[in-house]
């Protein structure tokens, strides 16, 4: 039985390929679409290995870029005219992406001025702070690929005969997990991602921990912070909240 978590950070597959671009500082114009393509597919097969359901637009991105790394590795046709301009197997990607990244950078801009707006008040200023959040954002920094990234790094750890290894006995539910990693972020009050889940040796516990967590998450239970870009996701307590 499959434990599906919805989360808002899952984009699209452009939004994870300008991920794999940024994180790897590649230059968005000439695109290295074998090493994309690897860390694409990566990515998607750690999402199976967490049983999420991958929508449709991502397995078409998947063909799409392996139509590109195939058409590129095909000697090129001979030109017909002197003049005619080369063509590159990857300028329509190019063009969605930096079209995407335009668009991903309007919104983050109309948000932002939304929120200046919503502070502007056509009178003497007024002590907002009593009112003021004091929780902390869930995801500070941190997107959804990150810890995507953190759960495949994790899972690199596992040798692949206990990956694959039928597993006897009992198998630690998500709910039970959940328990787990509470009881040990109560008493850490802050930890990193790896030392959070480190005690799990099989398959299944990690992919429970992870759920687990992403549960935490949302119930805002425990946030995530990145103080660097691409750098270790560190947890923070923020307590049970009332039911």
């Amino acid at each position: 039985m499959s434990y599906e978590v919805v989360l808002e950070n899952f984009s699209g597959p452009l939004d994870l390929l300008l991920h794999l671009i940024q994180r790897q500082e590649m230059n968005i114009h000439d695109i290295p679409i074998a090493t994309v393509t690897e860390q694409y597919l990566g990515y998607l097969r750690a999402m199976e290995e967490l049983s999420l359901d991958i929508a449709s637009d991502f397995v078409v991105m998947a063909a799409t870029l392996l139509q590109i790394k195939s058409r590129m590795l095909l000697p090129r046709p001979p030109k017909v005219g002197e003049d005619e301009p080369e063509l590159d197997p990857r300028e329509v990607l190019v063009q969605q992406l930096l079209e995407y990244q335009r668009c991903k950078w309007a919104a983050e801009e109309l948000k932002t001025r939304g929120l200046l707006q919503s502070q502007l008040f056509g009178r003497d200023p007024l002590d907002l702070r009593p009112y003021a959040a004091t929780e902390q954002p869930p995801l500070e920094g941190v997107t959804m690929w990150d810890l995507v990234d953190a759960f495949r790094k994790l899972l690199v750890r596992i040798p692949k005969n206990e990956r694959v290894a039928e597993i006897k006995g009992h198998v630690v539910s998500v709910e039970e997990m959940m328990a787990l990693l509470s009881e040990r972020m109560r008493k850490w009050k802050r930890a990193s991602f790896l030392q959070l889940i480190q005690f799990a040796r099989t398959r299944p516990e990690v992919v429970s921990g992870f759920l687990a967590l992403l549960e935490l998450i949302k119930e805002q239970v425990v946030s995530c912070v990145q103080v660097t870009a691409f750098g270790d996701i560190e947890i923070i307590w923020n307590g049970e909240k009332d039911a």
